[in-house]
Order: structure tokens, then C-alpha cells, then sequence
């Protein structure tokens, strides 16, 4: 299964990037160690857009705070592609909400929650 991570913060999807990884997921990031889009930088280009292995699922890693930020744009992104996306929360004890623009299009879980589904595939966690 391939994902996409975005996150709302510097950090926030560490954890899910590591735990995805570890069930075998093919996982890229929205964003470098500079924190810029991967599609914007020299020569970069968007995973959303790679034709290879296109991606399977969006997950949107975000705390309490219902704006969208700047480092979630993967997330309207994932609209536009029209991926699946998973919105969760950076902490267990953070619910979540998705922000106001894609809030008709994404799916929310916990952490277990998505690692079961990927770990089944992704079933269960079509928006």
C-alpha cells in the first residue's frame, strides 16, 4: 500500500511514518526536511502525481486546531486527486477534526484505527 503524509506541524506524523513503514507500507511525505512541497522544489515532483506507483491513501496528521495550515495543503491535494484521505490526530489524546476544506471529503481515525485498515490493505477507510 502506498501513503502519503502531510502533517499540520513540524513532527506530527513521525510517529505514524515510522509505525506505517513498519507494517510495510510504501509511505512519502508531503514535505522535505526544509519543510517545502516536495512538487516545488528544484526538480521535485508531487508523489500524488507519479504514475509508477500512484498513492493509495492520504493521511493528514493534525492537532487540536481546525485551520488548515500550510503544511496540510497535501490534503486538498489528495481532494484533487481524488485519494482517499485519513485525517487522525498527532496524539492519542488529540481528537481531531478535519479542516473546513476538506472536511466533506475526509474520513477521520485514530491511529490504531489506520494502522488496522493499512494493515488490511486500507479497507475500511474509504471517505
Amino acid at each position: 500500500m502506498r501513503v502519503l503524509v502531510t502533517e499540520a506541524d513540524f513532527g506530527d506524523g513521525d510517529e505514524v511514518v515510522r509505525r506505517l513503514r513498519a507494517l510495510g507500507c510504501r509511505v512519502s511525505t508531503c514535505h522535505g526536511a526544509t519543510g517545502f512541497c516536495r512538487a516545488l522544489g528544484p526538480g521535485g515532483r508531487c508523489p500524488l502525481d507519479l504514475t509508477g506507483e500512484p498513492v493509495d491513501l492520504v493521511v493528514d496528521v493534525r492537532g487540536r486546531d481546525e485551520e488548515l495550515t500550510t503544511r496540510e495543503y497535501g490534503a486538498v491535494c489528495a481532494v484533487r486527486a481524488r485519494r482517499p484521505l485519513v485525517v487522525v490526530g498527532a496524539a492519542p489524546d488529540v481528537p481531531v477534526r478535519p479542516p473546513a476544506a476538506v472536511r466533506s471529503w475526509a474520513a477521520v481515525a485514530s491511529l490504531p484505527q489506520l494502522l488496522a485498515a493499512c494493515a488490511r490493505g486500507g479497507s475500511g477507510l474509504a471517505s
